[in-house]
């Protein structure tokens, strides 16, 4: 797709999943906010409302600190069995209720102040239960997952709880006759108890419920348990033929195996521990801890739906056919027009062209060019042309202008190899694990980095490769200059990992760098590409095999489905938050 056209579903799914990561980031932290929220709220209830005395308010406060911590156990114990319940949840709804509380009982001082109400009664504290009472119940159907009716009861204890325990017995009846302030908090109330019902149902007939599939993403991606959110997009898969291409090199004198290149038709995906997103380190366990599995020329739309499927996948992969093999190979050829780069190696009469865009980085690469390329590569002789997308700098979908500069790069460096003569080669294979180098774990799969050498004739180059979700932009330049004391290094490449997401970033993961930092990643990419160099001590033959495997696939539909009911639902919460607002300024100017 390129630049200028309408944003994709992916990019809006992501935007819409984003407000998932508004929340604090731990237990502690929501719940000393919340604690602090109630504390201060009890404060300007005593100091303004009630007018109370120093020795009543300290008794207030220690009191009422402690009924709110007993109070979270309450909402943990009456949310008991529903899909997301922890107390960690628990404590982030505690802390937007007690501030939203805290905020309605100043606005009403405020209030009282500009327009000279000269009084100081209850209704804002009682308001603000009711509008507390109807945010839990949102947040306990959309997010916890419990019916309507339970949500509802639950809705009411806690409010209720900590109100009548922090405002003395004496003004109890005060609560119950603040009749304004009960009438436009029942009003937001019920609010929140509409828009929950219609919200789960604005997603249909293409999702049955918005807060089932918000429920499902949020096991999967806050509690690493994928198997709601499998179920729900394997039951709207399609069966997709793939293909799956794969260069294997044996050394000449043993016929061990020396590594591969990976070349899958699947995009890793969709995120976490779903599906196929751990697809590269498993691709890698299958070539015996030896391959780069790199990204190919694939989108979203390309990503197994669940574990199931991918052991479908493997089981197809196993059945690889031999198409041809040979010794020999070229020199790498790399050129470069405008911002692309494009590097290549031709095996027999199979060639290999990397694409990369870095550091001005691009999105996936569109069809349309792997579809070219490959038929340009028949029309000057070869029989098959792998295509890999290098995923080495974060960028937004490609312009047309870069597309056609990517092109003719890959188009003059396939005509290049096909000229160049082809000679004996050497293969050697290395991995961080080998070199007594530890990288944080936040930012790489479970495959790390691996390099793999090659020398043809008397020069020496390496293809540099992480099991990473994309790459900070500078990064590859980096490490391409911190090279130059072993192998010429042609290009770094990411698998594309999407095991490493579930961050709280904009991204939604960490790419290779924003944490390990660009000169400590360089560093360990020198020095596995020296050890790959040794172990390239024997001459190589390589195999080009491929095969095509019938698999579920996610789809586009599935992914525009989805983007439309989150739209339809962004929708209907956007009328409801314009009206709960005009409910909460009156409540404000009238009471």
């Amino acid at each position: 797709m390129l630049e200028g056209t309408q944003e994709d579903n992916v990019s809006n799914i992501h935007r819409r999943w984003s407000f998932t990561q508004l929340s604090p980031s731990s237990f502690k932290q929501s719940f000393i906010g919340s604690v602090i929220c109630g504390v201060l709220l009890i404060a300007v209830i005593h100091v303004y409302y009630l007018h109370s005395d120093a020795s009543v308010l300290v008794l207030h406060l220690a009191f009422g600190a402690g009924v709110l911590a007993l109070l979270h156990f309450a909402d943990y114990l009456g949310l008991r069995g529903t899909p997301v319940n922890k107390h960690s949840k628990v404590a982030h709804v505690a802390l937007f209720a007690n501030f939203l509380w805290l905020l309605t009982a100043f606005l009403g001082v405020a209030a009282d102040y500009v327009f000279s109400k000269g009084g100081s009664s209850l209704d804002y504290i009682v308001a603000g239960t009711f509008l507390v009472m109807g945010l839990r119940v949102g947040i306990f159907t959309s997010v916890f997952g419990a019916t309507l009716t339970r949500a509802v009861l639950i809705s009411f204890i806690v409010p209720l709880a900590f109100l009548f325990v922090v405002v003395p017995a004496s003004f109890h009846s005060s609560l119950l006759s603040s009749y304004f302030g009960a009438g436009f908090g029942i009003a937001i109330y019920a609010l929140g108890v509409i828009w929950v019902v219609v919200t789960d149902r604005a997603g249909r007939p293409i999702v049955p419920s918005t807060f089932g599939l918000l429920q499902a993403f949020l096991s999967a991606w806050t509690e690493k348990d994928p198997t709601r959110m499998e179920q729900f997009i394997e039951a709207k898969a399609q069966d997709e033929t793939v293909a799956t291409s794969a260069i294997k090199f044996s050394q000449s004198s043993n016929g061990s195996f020396a590594g591969a290149i990976v070349l899958p038709d699947i995009h890793p995906g969709p995120f976490g521990t779903v599906g196929g997103s751990n697809l590269p380190f498993v691709l890698y366990q299958h070539y015996s801890n030896k391959a780069l599995v790199m990204h190919g020329v694939s989108d979203h739309s390309l990503n197994i739906p669940s574990k199931q499927e991918v052991e479908r996948y493997l089981n197809g992969i196993s059945k690889m056919r031999d198409i041809h093999h040979g010794d020999a190979c070229t020199k790498p050829s790399q050129v470069k027009e405008g911002r692309s780069t494009a590097t290549g190696i031709a095996f027999g009469r199979t060639a290999v062209v990397m694409l990369s865009l870095a550091p001005y980085g691009m999105e996936d690469l569109p069809q349309s060019i792997k579809t070219e390329l490959e038929a340009h590569g028949k029309e000057i002789g070869f029989s098959s042309v792998l295509v890999i997308d290098c995923h080495n700098a974060m960028g937004r979908q490609l312009s047309l202008e870069d597309r056609n500069s990517l092109v003719s790069s890959a188009k003059q460096c396939l005509e290049e190899l096909n000229k160049q003569p082809q000679q004996e080669f050497r293969i050697g294979f290395s991995d961080l694990g080998e070199v007594g180098i530890s990288l944080p774990s936040g930012e790489l799969g479970q495959a790390g980095i691996a390099v793999m050498a090659l020398s043809v004739g008397d020069k020496h180059y390496a293809i540099g490769w992480a099991d990473s979700n994309n790459m900070q932009n500078n990064l590859r330049d980096q490490i391409l200059a911190k090279a130059s004391d072993g192998p010429a290094m042609l290009e770094v490449c990411t698998s594309d990992t999407h095991s490493t997401s579930g961050k709280r970033t904009k991204e939604g993961y960490f790419a290779l760098g924003d944490i390990g930092g660009v000169d400590r990643i360089a560093s360990a990419f020198e020095a596995v590409s020296k050890k790959a160099l040794e172990r390239a001590n024997d001459s190589c033959t390589f195999e080009y095999g491929t095969t095509s495997t019938q698999v579920k696939v996610m789809g586009e539909k599935q992914f525009e489905d989805y983007s439309k009911a989150l739209d339809s639902s962004m929708r209907v919460t956007k009328v409801f938050l314009g009206v709960t607002a005009a409910v909460y300024i009156a409540m404000l100017v009238v009471s």
